[in-house]
């Protein structure tokens, strides 16, 4: 089986207030740094076989909806390359 690499991408969802990204916004500030706004989100690595990228995708999905993000309060993205 081939060996991929998964990149999701979580964010908070529109409307959810940010605090942590608050609060980098204002260090930014205080450092004088002109910023609009700061997100902060996380980036998950995951390493997985697979008998196809599809198959790899849908293992990764399933990984999100199980445990990685919190569908009430975070959305992601999901990048799968073959390794």
């Amino acid at each position: 089986m081939p060996d991929f690499r998964a990149e999701l991408r979580v964010h908070l969802r529109a409307g959810v207030l940010d605090p942590a990204g608050e609060a980098v916004e204002a260090s930014l500030r205080h450092l004088g740094f002109e910023v609009e706004r700061v997100e902060v989100g996380k980036l998950l690595s995951v390493e997985l076989s697979a008998a196809s990228q599809e198959a790899a995708e849908e293992a990764v999905r399933r990984m999100a909806r199980e445990l990685l993000v919190n569908p009430v309060l975070e959305d992601y993205d999901l990048e799968v390359h073959v390794r």
